[in-house]
């Protein structure tokens, strides 16, 4: 089949976005924002500098587009990965792992994320939440079908999402900073363990924690 005019047109743009947003997120985890280079973009994309202007306007909209990018990435992971299984507890499981597996694959986007940039904290963290809360409505229903089958304990399902984000953020943050030791997605045993089973061993004692409010 003959590939019209238009569609090529589409395709070869698409490629040369990827080719630039490709280059951009080694170049940006490397050095930062304020430190990263057109050039060194340009260089790595195998294009000339003007190209990268031609599709990005400037470098905080390369910048931007790099962790809307990556996001959307994570979300889709995340979705297709929970769409394989039908229990709703396997379904919490491959959330974990798609998670850490997710960062795993996209190191570079780590160092993106979590760059101490004041002037993109709060429009990281806007993208973050405008993906977070368009997909907890889907995680919040896996949670309430567990609660309906008498898998998970009564709790408040929105503070759960949260605990678990939280959780999950700050392993991948220490892998990072750790100087990335061994495989990220080895936590996912523990992280199961301790999520759906918690840490205390003794009956009596854990009674009273038991008792406490997420």
């Amino acid at each position: 089949m003959k590939i019209k005019g238009d569609d090529k047109m589409k395709i070869l743009i698409e490629n040369r976005k990827k080719q630039i947003l490709d280059a951009a997120v080694i170049v940006f985890s490397k050095d930062g924002f304020s430190r990263a280079n057109t050039d060194d973009i340009a260089k790595r994309a195998k294009l000339g500098k003007g190209t990268v202007f031609r599709y990005f306007k400037n470098k905080k909209i390369l910048f931007c587009s790099v962790v809307d990018r990556g996001l959307d990435s994570l979300k889709n992971e995340i979705m297709s990965e929970i769409e394989k299984v039908s229990d709703p507890l396997e379904k919490i499981e491959k959330i974990i792992e798609s998670y850490l597996s997710f960062f795993e694959k996209n190191k570079n986007l780590i160092g993106i994320l979590i760059h101490e940039q004041s002037s993109f904290q709060k429009r990281i963290a806007s993208q973050y939440l405008n993906h977070y809360y368009g997909n907890v409505d889907r995680i919040k229903l896996i949670f309430k079908e567990a609660l309906s089958q008498g898998l998970i304990k009564r709790m408040d399902i929105n503070k759960v999402i949260t605990v678990l984000t939280g959780l999950l953020n700050g392993i991948v943050y220490m892998w990072q900073v750790e100087g990335r030791k061994g495989k990220l997605t080895d936590r996912v045993s523990i992280i199961l363990e301790i999520f759906f089973t918690g840490i205390i061993k003794n009956k009596a004692r854990g009674k009273k924690y038991g008792r406490i409010s997420v």
